[in-house]
């Protein structure tokens, strides 16, 4: 028995010892391709990060800094993805990480510009629950319920940004609109009056902005009609 694991002994230290410069060798790669990221060079960031993960899967910071790359690329899906796994694997990730919630905010709004407005607020609501100070959270998520026809809870979420950033005009514009189609129609001018002088007065970009919404909003009403009237 005891020449058995005498034997066994070195196989075991040689297979512990590989496994630890396996190890050593994915973090080289994911800090060679954090370091690839940092100057440009997206493509190659992301390949480096694809060798630490075929050498370790379980390695979390290879698949949060891949994510980056990709979020970067313009793949919001395979970010998000790449983020949900890093989390999986050390919640500690998800603490107040604006790069995590900013792909989830990207990926909303492109779903509410298609009026996909349910999969948007589901984004927009897991961008907060990662970061919860992010103003362009709330106001994302209170523009795709506007559109939605959830007037009372785009107003709370315009309340909530404009109180974490009172200077971005077009969180007033878009408030101002939700209380117009509510009939305040005092409220709605103070917002848009506040909106111009945070815009320094140029009225254009804002007019095309609200115009932009208001066709989003009498599509997503036509769409609501048009699924009422096949129900009927």
């Amino acid at each position: 028995m005891r020449r058995a694991f005498s034997l066994l002994f070195p196989i075991l230290l040689v297979a512990t010892t590989l496994q630890a410069q396996e190890l050593r060798s994915a973090k080289d790669y994911v800090k060679r391709g954090i370091s690839r990221f940092s100057k440009g060079d997206i493509e190659g960031a992301i390949s480096d990060h694809n060798k630490a993960l075929e050498m370790n899967p379980r390695l979390a910071e290879a698949h949060y800094n891949r994510g980056k790359a990709l979020r970067a690329k313009g793949d919001l899906d395979g970010a998000i993805s790449d983020y949900e796994r890093a989390i999986e694997l050390d919640p500690r990730t998800a603490n107040n990480n604006r790069d995590i919630s900013q792909a989830y905010i990207n990926r909303g709004f492109i779903r509410s510009n298609q009026l996909d407005l349910d999969a948007a607020i589901g984004d927009f609501n897991k961008a907060i629950r990662f970061n919860e100070k992010d103003s362009d959270a709330y106001f994302k998520r209170g523009r795709a319920l506007l559109i939605k026809g959830d007037l009372e809870g785009a107003i709370a979420d315009f309340n909530r940004s404009i109180n974490i950033d009172p200077h971005n005009p077009l969180y007033y514009a878009e408030r101002g609109l939700t209380w117009m189609h509510q009939g305040n129609d005092r409220e709605a001018e103070k917002d848009f009056d506040q909106s111009i002088r945070l815009n320094g007065d140029t009225k254009l970009f804002l007019e095309l902005h609200i115009l932009e919404l208001e066709i989003q909003i009498k599509e997503m009403k036509r769409r609501q009609a048009a699924v009422q009237q096949k129900i009927a």
